[in-house]
């Protein structure tokens, strides 16, 4: 009889999360919303790991549907799952050194917002960010990773500017003109956006305290 009834919940939480994912849908703010709950979560090490179970993972099988794109570095202390206390399927993650937009994360980024859905779309730089810093040095002639400092060079030369921490500013300035980039990508971003269908916003994640700091 236990049997039974433990194979009835399984199945009856799989159906549940099949219907959370049919009428999945949330607005840009709902989704902006439950990422800074999430980040609240973690930095106050009160994290609810959701969305873990072999029944959600099974229930995952057939198709995806996250409730948000966001575009980070790959730097190693910045796993957006993590940061926002999220699970399996809930994060459409895009990682690339400098949370730049290339035309692959730019085609990625399209294919969550026109076939997966996702209202919201969230770039996110970190404080110390080595590629910055790397672009501020003047990366490192004739390899690939010159051609990455190359499109972060941009922010460092508006950076140089303004007064402040010079690294600071521009991871900040990098994360600003990539949400701009996106915002104005046709056809399919730039549509999108001036339907208001999606929204684009920018954050820095701040290594020492967790916190996700969103940007004007």
């Amino acid at each position: 009889m236990r049997k039974k009834e433990i194979l009835i919940a399984g199945l009856l939480l799989a159906t549940l999360a099949a219907q959370e994912h049919k009428t999945g849908g949330v607005t840009p703010e709902q989704a902006l919303a439950r990422l800074m709950e999430g980040n609240k979560r973690y930095t106050s090490t009160h994290l609810s790991h959701p969305h873990e179970s072999a029944e959600w993972r099974h229930s995952l099988s057939k198709a995806q549907h996250p409730f948000a794109t966001i575009l980070a570095c790959a730097d190693s202390r910045v796993p957006p799952e993590i940061l926002f206390d999220a699970g399996l399927g809930d994060l459409f993650v895009v990682r690339v050194a400098g949370n730049i937009a290339s035309d692959a994360v730019l085609g990625s980024i399209e294919y969550a917002a026109e076939h997966l859905g996702t209202s919201l779309i969230l770039v996110m730089g970190h404080e110390s960010c080595g590629a910055v810093q790397a672009a501020i040095g003047g990366g490192e002639p004739k390899t690939h990773i010159e051609r990455l400092t190359r499109a972060i060079d941009p922010a460092v030369a508006r950076a140089k500017k303004e007064k402040g921490d010079l690294v600071a500013n521009a991871v900040r300035l990098n994360v600003e003109l990539v949400v701009e980039q996106l915002r104005t990508s046709k056809p399919i971003l730039a549509d999108l956006a001036a339907q208001g269908k999606i929204k684009v916003a920018g954050a820095v994640y701040d290594l020492d305290s967790g916190a996700v700091n969103l940007l004007p």
